[in-house]
């Protein structure tokens, strides 16, 4: 797909999102599972209040958005060369006063963040999620005040309340920074904003009275999530950077092609990891890892074959043999890859139960594994799609 044809596409998903919005964050774990005392469902009701709580465990809780994965599968199509000129089309909505909608005509709320919508949200998913996340932070301080960046920032909020792991802790303190230099700038307008009988003028008088509010919450939850960081390096038992390394490891499968059961997978055994209350919910947990490892395995190989040609792979031996002979794998890596299957077979699906410290070792060497292997293929442009 050309530039100009991946951009008119993008506007008309970004359009849509601002006429019926499907950014979201939804509990990790299936409403009749859930435990009513993890407090996932208050943790979603504080959306408008700030600040936010910022949850330590950033497993409990994924984002979806349909429009989200359109706007994938249209980078996914875009030439490599081509892709920060889309990204920079996309974020530059960012800078457009008329980035919204009001939901509704009521004159004296106009502007406030209940009553419109936008696709700045989404926006701001979209170019952190795909690895753009300080060319993001940058362009906050360019942003227009309106209901659309208040809508934008608060989606921040929300982000960093139930995923804090997606920005790092140098990001965060970009992100503070951010949010003086937007403060300093409403401050200026609020000094002319005043309400009065039209929705224009409303609309500037509340987005001036809300902004600041977000801003500040935006502000508390990073330095939050900065200090989980810090309680996380001096914490036995705690390792943030897997949850990192995790959602890095999403990034990639997206990016690269990967198929989406391949995601789910994952996810499953995530799921069952966390909330395994008993030794064969671990078993089931690393069962999922074992089908995870074998299919990036297999699809890694689909990815080279698209490129390099050769006899593809269908079984598990064959694959690694076939990415040690293209060099994707060297050869104490296909001996690390060969060794860890086995012993997640025969320490951890084999048996009958599986114990918690089995599950999480092979959880996180899944995890760092998944991620070396992936970051290969992307340094050598080997994708699927």
């Amino acid at each position: 797909m050309n530039l100009s044809d991946a951009v008119a596409k993008a506007r008309q998903i970004l359009d849509e999102e601002r006429a019926a919005p499907t950014v979201h964050y939804e509990p990790a774990v299936p409403a009749p599972v859930m435990n009513p005392a993890a407090g996932l469902v208050r943790a979603l009701g504080e959306r408008g209040r700030h600040p936010r709580t910022v949850q330590e465990d950033p497993g409990k809780f994924v984002f979806r958005s349909a429009n989200f994965d359109l706007l994938c599968a249209i980078l996914e199509q875009v030439p490599e060369k081509d892709r920060a000129d889309l990204f920079a089309a996309v974020l530059s909505r960012t800078e457009v006063r008329g980035a919204y909608r009001h939901r509704t005509g009521d004159i004296l709320g106009a502007g406030k963040w209940e009553n419109c919508a936008s696709e700045l949200p989404l926006v701001a998913e979209f170019l952190v999620r795909r690895g753009e996340k300080k060319l993001f932070i940058a362009a906050l301080g360019k942003a227009a005040p309106s209901p659309g960046l208040t809508l934008l920032l608060m989606q921040l909020e929300e982000m960093i309340a139930l995923n804090f792991t997606v920005f790092t802790d140098e990001e965060y303190g970009l992100i503070g920074t951010a949010m003086k230099g937007l403060q300093a700038a409403v401050a200026d307008l609020r000094k002319v904003a005043r309400p009065a009988s039209t929705i224009e003028s409303n609309t500037v008088h509340n987005t001036c009275l809300e902004l600041p509010k977000v801003c500040e919450g935006v502000s508390e939850a990073a330095r939050k999530a900065a200090f989980l960081y810090l309680k996380g390096s001096l914490s036995a038992g705690v390792n943030l950077e897997i949850n990192q390394d995790k959602n890095a490891v999403r990034t990639f499968l997206e990016k690269l092609g990967f198929a989406p059961l391949l995601i789910q997978s994952l996810d499953e055994a995530e799921r069952l990891y966390r909330t395994g209350a008993t030794p064969f919910d671990l078993k089931s947990s690393l069962g999922h890892l074992r089908s995870f490892l074998e299919q990036l395995h297999l699809q890694a190989c689909a990815a080279v074959h698209k490129k390099l040609g050769g006899q593809p792979p269908a079984k598990w031996g064959e694959a690694l043999k076939y990415l040690l002979d293209n060099a994707v794998l060297t050869k104490p890596e296909e001996l690390f890859a060969a060794q860890f299957y086995t012993l997640m077979s025969d320490s951890g699906v084999h048996p009958l139960i599986t114990e918690r410290e089995y599950a999480r070792l092979m959880r996180n060497m899944s995890v760092e594994y998944g991620l070396l292997l992936l970051t290969k293929l992307d340094k050598r442009g080997l994708k699927i799609t």
